[in-house]
């Protein structure tokens, strides 16, 4: 039996994480050019929030249960590779857009791209690391989804604000007074070739189909993915119930930020990329620094549970450190709250990862993992659109964006860490069950 991954494994881990920065840079440049967007295609707060929470959440729920079966069923490699491709092309056509339906439709086919990544990624990692580096290869795929999420607003805001240099390049007057549309040709740049040093990943074993005993525990009369959420949906419905209201807390906070600080502070795109992505990068290095030495020291007491108590832990940081955005009177302030924010999430969900894979039998884990993003975005969808019709039309008064963001943010951290308090025994429960049954397969 293999026990160390080949150096193949490692190259294609460090392109899975090139891949994951890149997504973020596309998805953050959306919300540095919200400003822009609104306008010159003349967009309500409403629409604004409507692009991430309609166009890019919903149809990246409906796009991942079809991406998940694909993941289980052909090569991983080529379906993201694909999905590279589409979205790349997805973030380009964003600059053609002439009005709120055109950039929603851009933003929807930029959605759907992205949403393979999750499953494709989770499934693909037992395919190229053993069980014992297993826990370690999510941990550093964890790691480069959260720095990314930091780099890729830095790196985003600097692209916006030294766009100048590539106008010279482009035919006179294509662009007068709206270089926001470069930038969104600029971003595309990288996808092709990332789609091909992802092609380029060498696997030696593919994940087995679930054989018959390892299903026998679930209802027959059911394909076997119902049959599985059958004898499971209490811990399937628990841990991502709870993850998806986090990322409606967190979403409610993370997407609004940047147009807080433009608006409230009048900082340019750059200049909030350049804070936040230092808020998010130390806030996350500081987070995932304090999970490793956590689940180390606490192993011992928690046991099996550890991970998930640790995520408890993270929400309700998330939750209380929420309010503190009414006290904020600069910038700073601001970049410091969220900074504690991403270091409290990341204080469990770093784990998470490998619990989830630990929930499905080897043959499910693409459809597992899409499950758990159609769930989560079920809450995203509703979080962006929520803050900003509360703006448009409860809070309309100076400072009633960020009153709105709070005012969805923290209740939905608090409720994470209630529901994944009740779901524990029943996610402990599923885990071992799997176990035994692969064991048997």
């Amino acid at each position: 039996m293999q026990t160390r991954a080949p150096r193949a494994s490692w190259y294609a881990l460090a392109a899975l994480s090139m891949t994951v920065l890149y997504a973020f840079i596309d998805r953050q440049v959306l919300v540095l050019l919200a400003q822009p967007l609104k306008n010159d295609l003349s967009l309500s707060d409403t629409q604004i929030g409507g692009l991430q929470g309609l166009g890019a959440a919903l149809f990246a729920a409906i796009a991942v249960v079809p991406l998940g079966w694909l993941a289980d069923r052909v090569d991983r490699r080529l379906l993201l590779a694909a999905c590279i491709l589409v979205w790349s092309a997805a973030i380009a056509s964003c600059g053609l857009a002439t009005g709120y339906w055109s950039l929603l439709l851009c933003v929807a086919f930029l959605a759907a791209g992205e949403s393979g990544l999750s499953p494709v990624v989770y499934a693909l990692i037992p395919e190229l690391f053993p069980e014992r580096q297993r826990m370690t290869a999510n941990f550093i795929f964890y790691a480069a989804t959260i720095l990314g999420s930091g780099a890729g607003i830095a790196l985003a805001g600097a692209v916006i604000d030294h766009i100048g240099w590539v106008v010279p390049l482009v035919p006179n007057g294509l662009f007068a007074g709206q270089t926001w549309r470069l930038v969104f040709f600029v971003v595309a740049v990288p996808g092709p070739f990332l789609a091909i040093a992802i092609g380029l990943i060498r696997l030696k074993r593919r994940a087995p189909p679930v054989r018959a005993e390892a299903v026998a525990a679930m209802p027959q009369d059911r394909p076997e993915v119902l049959g599985y959420l059958a004898s499971h949906w209490r811990a399937i419905v628990g841990i991502f119930g709870s993850f998806g209201l986090a990322l409606m807390g967190a979403g409610a906070v993370f997407t609004w930020l940047p147009i807080i600080l433009t608006r409230q502070f009048g900082l340019s795109p750059g200049a909030v990329g350049a804070g936040m992505g230092a808020a998010i990068a130390i806030g996350s290095i500081t987070g995932l620094t304090v999970t490793a030495a956590s689940a180390k020291f606490l192993m011992s007491k928690w046991g099996a549970v550890t991970s998930i108590r640790l995520s408890q832990l993270g929400y309700l940081g998330l939750a209380l450190l929420t309010p503190l955005y009414f006290v904020a009177r600069s910038a700073t302030e601001i970049y410091l709250i969220a900074g504690l924010q991403m270091a409290a999430v990341n204080c469990g969900n770093s784990l998470l990862p490998t619990v989830v894979q630990s929930l499905a039998p080897a043959g499910l884990r693409g459809r597992v993992f899409a499950i758990s993003a159609v769930i989560a975005t079920l809450f995203q969808v509703i979080s962006p659109i929520t803050v900003g019709l509360l703006s448009d039309h409860v809070f309309t008064q100076a400072g009633g964006l960020l009153l709105s963001t709070i005012t969805v943010g923290a209740p939905c951290c608090l409720l994470a860490a209630i529901t994944l308090r009740f779901a524990e025994p029943h996610v402990l429960q599923t885990a071992d069950q799997v176990k035994a049954l692969s064991n048997v397969a």
